[in-house]
């Protein structure tokens, strides 16, 4: 049998993409000479490697840590510089050229990807966009090899460029929580959690949405093989606006928890007035607040009750997380263990109890992530 059906030239022409090297005049490279970040100029670069315009003199085969980012000062901001590892592979009269060492499953295609500008002088943002999407590919790749063709399918043909952003996002925020996690490296998700969570969570609009659904895509991972049991609060999740998370996450970490007579965690209901729901929700639409609310009632994710029909200032509305709720909030926040340790509930001696406990745990020694 004989495997030589696929286009040569077509392999080839791929190659030469992924070899070509473009200029970019604002992208700059960071290394470290000991405690102190040295700036280097990138002269131009490729899928494959980046020549560095450095008075440093590496020699072939030295592995550096590089971190890019536009020209400047050395960003804070995470999302806006990519760490990678590179060996040096050539002197030049101004610099060295280095050869990109990319984790397992990590395809970089900075110029075929369909989020980058057509340009000979690419945009830093536009590159570094390019280094998170491979690096998501990586993340899945690692943690759910049998799903990294439908991830990669999704991110550079499924979603509009808004969408991959987000979902890019969440790959990677998910990534970093389970690198606290121990046995992180041995960690496996099911693949249609996988999917359905970077599916649904493209549509998150803000950075405390998408952190929601990457804490429940690290507690899909597990040493055996992943949660599939995750898949319900998927689909809870899936049903909430920016609006109703907001709410949602503001009735979890306020008010009161107790263990309940049957041995789960449950919440004091809290008092809302007009006002506050309107900060919460971020809208004086007092009317669509009270649709919301009863969205998320109908979710079994809160129980309610208006004491005034229009949510006149004067009055309030009781409003009080379910047991669902609060296990599904500590999901989302990375938490692998009960929702009891999550906010710091101490056990029950005896599970032969008759009604509530007492008070035992106030918002203020709650486990929070945020």
């Amino acid at each position: 049998m004989s495997f030589s059906s696929g286009s040569p030239e077509k392999h080839s022409s791929r190659e030469h993409r992924r070899a070509e090297r473009r200029t970019a005049p604002e992208l700059a490279a960071y290394h470290w000479t000991g405690a102190d970040p040295k700036q280097d100029s990138v002269k131009d670069i490729s899928s494959t490697g980046v020549y560095l315009q450095t008075a440093e003199r590496w020699t072939p085969g030295d592995l550096v840590s590089l971190t890019l980012q536009r020209q400047g000062p050395l960003e804070g901001n995470f999302e806006r510089r990519v760490a990678v590892q590179a060996k040096a592979v050539r002197q030049g009269d101004d610099g060295v050229g280095m050869s990109f060492v990319l984790p397992e499953g990590m395809d970089l295609c900075l110029w075929d990807s369909p989020l980058m500008v057509a340009t000979d002088k690419p945009e830093p943002e536009d590159i570094l966009r390019e280094f998170r999407v491979a690096g998501a590919l990586a993340f899945a790749h690692r943690i759910c090899p049998s799903a990294v063709d439908d991830v990669r399918t999704l991110l550079r043909e499924g979603l509009s460029n808004y969408r991959v952003i987000s979902a890019t996002e969440i790959a990677l925020k998910a990534e970093g929580i389970l690198a606290l996690t121990p046995d992180a490296d041995r960690m496996h998700a099911p693949a249609n959690v996988v999917l359905r969570i970077l599916e649904d969570g493209s549509w998150a609009e803000t950075e405390s949405t998408q952190q929601l659904w990457a804490g429940l895509l690290a507690t899909s991972c597990a040493v055996d093989g992943g949660d599939d049991s995750n898949m319900a609060n998927v689909q809870l999740l899936s049903q909430l606006s920016e609006v109703h998370l907001r709410v949602f996450a503001a009735v979890c970490t306020r008010g009161t928890k107790y263990i309940a007579g049957d041995n789960r965690v449950a919440a004091r209901p809290i008092r809302m007035t007009a006002a506050e729901m309107a900060q919460i929700a971020g809208s004086r639409d007092l009317i669509r607040i009270h649709r919301d609310l009863e969205h998320l009632s109908d979710l079994a994710l809160v129980s309610i009750t208006v004491r005034s029909a229009s949510f006149a200032p004067i009055d309030g509305t009781d409003i009080t997380p379910t047991s669902l709720a609060l296990d599904l909030y500590a999901r989302c926040n990375g938490f692998r263990g009960t929702a009891r340790d999550f906010y710091g509930l101490p056990a029950i001696s005896s599970p032969n109890f008759g009604s509530d406990a007492e008070v035992l745990v106030s918002d203020t020694a709650m486990h929070e992530s945020e």
